[in-house]
């Protein structure tokens, strides 16, 4: 038997085998005499016949039995011994693990000696002032009563000081009180915040093909501007912008491009200047283009058809991007011929001696498919053509269009009547026809709203909205159940809108019905009538009509549309000093016109647009269906949007610029309620109808203080709108420029600029609460001016 112990710490067990026996052998020469020592032991492949642990205080002794892998009655390993020492460590709960090897009858006794680490009693903060310690200690893993293990303390203050740099404090110093920790085992964080950093400037450097102005779009960190935006330094966001950049350049055929960034801070360490230093590289172009049928089959379009049909040619710059935009360029060009599975492989082959790239394309066809039926389901209320109208390349009888089922899906998921729309085809590989399943889930498309609404121009006024956008004309009720119950008038996709909005200063009363696909086809059909009363300052005046409607549609983009009107108008209640043109037209008289107008947009949003742009023209002529006015109107008008920036929570950063101009051909034809006018939420910073000439009273013959309106109108707004808090609160930056006059003139221009806020509460509604500040910078002696214009819409549902 052996009388010593042989002791074999860690970093002997992880050593190689050989090297254990010579460890080995050296400590039993160095123990004590006995007559086995002589031979050196090798603990290697012995039997161990008991697992022991020492040193435990705190930690529960099954903690280490459910850690380690050696079990008695098992061959000693020392590679499994050693991973279990890693294991141990790596629990975070012991500063040490050794493994001690004691002899014994027919085997060896392994023990595992650990040395715990303290247990924490408490974790705190101090010195934070502008983060509170819960805000802190939320963001870091440890906890009283977790081991004081260095790793994890390092990882807390590493997490500490991350969120402080997330809110813009660049010099911040957190360290751990090291002594306080070994005296009480309180972990206790120290903060020294230092001052916040702004980016006072953001400049580039090493780009020739790019100017700056391009690489700024892609980047998110903002800049300091007073009031409107701190600009405070985010390391986060910075390394986002250098990815970007990254991406930028490599999209644009530099595939070595490269960025990096660079933090200059100012002497006080409260402002940084942050240099974005850009390798653009080499430009790769593509030398040659060779298109293969996959597996050497025969290509049904032929491969100079395919090449143009790719974004990448001969010459033309190569990126990933454009790789992307080849592969479905032709896979939508097989798809309008019916082939619903083409595979498309572009390898690239790069020159060892210049930036250049020879594409391989092999494309792997499938077969044509010609569509079966087409079923519809998950239509309860709606008629089943108003949804195979949305359909695009779903024609039975013809070959499949797979970009129009990707373009169908995409129309029905965003018609207000169905959500969750999927288009399955059906069938076998091997089959030549396919049928088509539709499914559909409808949506609420009915609504009564009951609300108020606030305008600065029309006063105050309440507000019922009966609204149906899957209204159908001929399904009358059977029962009074049918109509109690919503299943009457519905199912046609028309829409139909009964408004009643009595009010203090104006009414409005109005019913209009339209079919968007009027018996369909690509025609759209609509008529309206509407009463109106109005308190005008001189005069009162009341409205009662209709409007008819017939319109086109020409693809997606653009519109036209034939529209007639009738207005009975009654002027009365005038005041004496009321101007001569007010009383030129007392008393009821008949207004009808005959109008045509095209519309283009392309803007990506109703209310809040970012990109794209929306044109209009029309002309109006009064008279052609006869009464008593004869003159011709002329409109239109062009708003532009675009995105100078987006934060890292997607909100933009937008600018948009409008011009409308408006123009009465014939002199002194148009009745004073049909001209031009501006002012209020039109021309902010003047009053209601607050621009324009001014009439000549009735009671003086003098030039009084009314607008008459003009023949002549030109109104641009030049706006910055930018996000403020969260999604629902936005600010503005604008001016408005413009004039009303009677002859085509800009000798009188009007200037005005201010600032405004946008607010979007859905549950009130979809359009924004707008108040905006405007003082003019340029007017007229006879303008009536206005600070502030506002409108709210507030539905009660």
């Amino acid at each position: 038997m052996f009388t010593n112990p042989l002791q074999m710490t860690a970093g002997v067990l992880r050593a190689q085998r050989p090297l254990a026996v010579m460890l080995t052998t050296l400590l039993l020469l160095l123990g004590s005499a006995g007559p086995a020592l002589a031979q050196a032991i090798d603990p290697e492949g012995r039997r161990v016949l008991d697992v022991r642990v020492r040193g435990l205080v705190d930690a529960p002794e099954q903690l280490i039995r459910n850690t380690i892998r050696v079990e008695p009655g098992q061959p000693y390993d020392g590679e499994v011994v050693s991973g279990d020492i890693r294991r141990l460590t790596r629990l975070g709960r012991f500063s040490r693990v050794d493994a001690i090897v004691e002899p014994g009858d027919d085997g060896l006794v392994l023990i595992y000696e650990v040395v715990e680490e303290p247990l924490l009693a408490d974790i705190g903060v101090t010195g934070n002032k502008s983060l509170t310690t819960t805000e802190l200690l939320d963001r870091v893993v440890i906890r009283p009563g977790d081991p004081a293990d260095p790793f994890l303390i390092e990882r807390a203050t590493r997490q500490i000081r991350e969120a402080y740099e997330e809110e813009g404090f660049f010099v911040v110093n957190v360290e751990a009180d090291q002594e306080r920790l070994e005296e009480t085992q309180q972990l206790v964080f120290r903060v020294r915040e230092g001052p916040r950093v702004r980016v006072r400037d953001i400049v580039f450097e090493g780009n020739d093909r790019f100017p700056d102005a391009q690489l700024r779009e892609e980047v998110r960190q903002p800049e300091h501007f007073p009031i409107f935006n701190d600009g405070h330094l985010n390391r986060e966001v910075l390394e986002q912008d250098q990815a970007r950049l990254r991406e930028f350049l490599r999209d644009r055929g530099h595939l070595d491009g490269d960025a990096g960034f660079d933090i200059q801070m100012s002497p006080n360490q409260r402002d940084a200047v942050v240099t974005f230093v850009v390798f653009e590289g080499p430009q790769y172009t593509v030398t040659d283009v060779n298109v293969t049928g996959a597996d050497g089959q025969a290509l049904a379009l032929p491969a100079d058809q395919l090449v143009l049909a790719s974004t990448l040619k001969p010459g033309s710059v190569y990126s990933t991007r454009e790789r992307d935009r080849s592969r479905d360029a032709i896979r939508d060009l097989y798809g309008k011929l019916g082939y619903l599975d083409t595979r498309v492989a572009i390898e690239p082959r790069f020159a060892a001696d210049a930036p250049e790239v020879r594409l391989d394309i092999a494309i792997d066809e499938g077969r044509p498919y010609t569509v079966g039926n087409v079923t519809v389901r998950g239509n309860n209320l709606t008629q089943t053509r108003v949804i195979l109208r949305e359909l695009r390349g779903l024609t039975p009888g013809r070959r499949f269009d797979r970009p129009g089922v990707d373009r169908s899906r995409r129309r029905l998921n965003e018609s207000p009547l169905f959500r969750d729309a999927t288009i399955t085809v059906l069938g076998e590989p091997e089959d030549e026809v396919r049928d088509v399943l539709v499914e559909v889930t409808e949506r609420n498309t009915g609504s009564i709203t009951f609300g108020a609404n606030v305008s600065s121009d029309l006063g105050l006024g309440g507000a019922v909205d009966i609204t149906q956008r899957n209204f159908d004309i001929t399904d009358f009720p059977t029962s009074l159940s049918d109509l109690v119950s919503g299943k009457a008038f519905r199912g046609a996709g028309q829409t139909f809108d009964l408004t009643l909005q009595p009010g203090a200063r104006n009414s409005t009363y109005s019913v209009n019905w339209r079919d968007p696909y009027f018996n369909d086809s690509d025609f759209s059909f609509g008529v309206g009538g509407f009463i109106t009363s109005r308190e005008r300052r001189d005069f009162d005046e009341d409205r009662a009509g209709g409007t008819v409607s017939l319109g086109r549609r020409f693809g997606d983009i653009w519109s036209a549309a034939l529209r007639g009107r009738y207005n009975q108008i009654d002027i009365g209640d005038i005041e004496e000093d009321a101007s001569v043109d007010v009383f030129d037209v007392e008393g009821e008289s008949d207004l009808t016109s005959l109008g045509f107008s095209v519309v283009r947009t392309t803007a990506d949003s109703l209310f809040f647009p970012s990109r794209g742009s929306r044109f209009t023209a029309g002309v109006d002529r009064a008279g052609a269906l006869g009464g008593d006015y004869d003159f011709t109107r002329l409109n239109s008008s062009f708003t532009k949007f675009w995105t100078v920036d987006e934060d890292f929570l997607n909100r933009k950063t937008t600018v948009s610029f409008r011009v409308a101009v408006g123009y009465i051909v014939e002199e002194d034809e148009a009745p004073v309620f049909e001209r031009f006018y501006a002012g209020g939420r039109s021309f902010r910073g003047f009053d209601f109808r607050g621009i324009g000439p001014r009439g000549i009273e009735n009671n003086t013959g003098e030039v009084g203080d009314e607008s008459v309106g003009g023949r002549f109108s030109l109104l641009t707004t030049l706006q910055y709108e930018f996000p403020l808090v969260d999604e629902f609160l936005r600010g503005v930056i604008f001016t408005d420029q413009g004039t009303i006059d009677n002859d085509a003139s800009l000798s009188d221009w009007r200037i005005t600029a201010g600032v405004g806020l946008r607010m979007q509460v859905p549950f009130l509604s979809q359009a924004p609460f707008a108040v905006d500040f405007a003082v003019p910078i340029q007017e007229e002696d006879t303008d009536e001016t206005e600070l502030v214009s506002f409108t709210l819409d507030v539905p009660f549902r």
